[in-house]
């Protein structure tokens, strides 16, 4: 089992393995947890299992098992990346290929959407009339970094899964140069995604995400673009020209979110007075 998952994890993952051989388990679930490779992980090894014909444990090395790992399972349909917002034509293209009978032995379909927070009202709507309609051999996985962002109709017609958060040094520190990567590379080609790259916080408590924006500051601070790989030298023109102010709304947001406010509300705030700026 992958050091990824706590005991409280693997106690799930045998509980559904019980399930899909009990032929119980539920048709819709919606796994949250703010661990992207965990969600992925602890899903597919969930779908393999329902899809393997010989029910075999994670390591399996059969035909359908590696199809899976290499998304060329015909009956395996996936969507959205958890960064960017899953439009309606999305959802629908999944319903149209499993409005089709099955193109594998089992007979049974599976969809799997990455970031069902991420999902446009109109998505949404989408996929919720298909949820509403469920057929006997279609599943639905349905995965979040952030729970509270997924509409209550959807949450409430699914079989909700939580999975243990997952924080530690080595995942802080590659985060925090992704999340600062992304956050700079944004600014420079399409801002407003910022409001939805600023979501992954949410998994990381009041301290860690301050100490994400004290970087940001001193990085404005020292003008260290090449340490974070930011080479897109109109955007570095916009930064140093907008120094001064930039740090400022950096270091009030670190220090906002240090005094516990509703985190949203100062992010939100936070990146508006960013967004304005750049």
């Amino acid at each position: 089992m992958s050091n990824l998952f706590s005991s409280s994890d693997a106690e799930k993952i045998a509980l559904f393995k019980n399930l899909v051989l009990e032929n119980n388990l539920s048709n819709q679930l919606l796994i949250s947890c703010n661990n992207k490779i965990k969600l992925e992980t602890f899903a597919i090894e969930i779908i393999k299992f329902l899809l393997c014909q010989e029910k075999k444990d994670s390591d399996c090395q059969c035909e359908t098992c590696q199809r899976i790992n290499n998304k060329t399972y015909y009956d395996l349909k996936i969507g959205g990346d958890f960064e960017t917002t899953i439009k309606k034509e999305t959802i629908q293209e999944i319903i149209q290929a499993f409005s089709y009978s099955a193109l594998e032995q089992t007979g049974i379909k599976v969809y799997l959407i990455n970031g069902a927070d991420l999902l446009t009202l109109e998505a949404a709507n989408s996929l919720l009339k298909f949820l509403e309609e469920p057929s006997k051999n279609t599943y639905a996985f349905l995965l979040t970094t952030n729970r509270t962002k997924v509409i209550d109709t959807i949450k409430s017609r699914c079989l909700n899964v939580i999975l243990e958060n997952t924080i530690n040094e080595l995942d802080i520190d590659n985060f925090k140069t992704k999340f600062i990567q992304t956050f700079f590379r944004n600014f420079a080609s399409t801002p407003e995604n910022n409001f939805i790259h600023i979501r992954q916080l949410n998994g990381y408590n009041h301290l860690e995400s301050s100490q994400l924006f004290l970087e940001i500051a001193n990085i404005l601070k020292r003008k260290e673009w090449a340490k974070y790989e930011i080479t897109d030298q109109s955007l570095i023109k916009k930064l140093n020209d907008k120094n001064t102010r930039l740090i400022e709304i950096s270091y009030t947001i670190a220090n906002l979110l240090l005094e516990n406010l509703n985190k949203e509300l100062v992010l939100e705030k936070g990146m508006i007075d960013l967004y304005n700026e750049v």
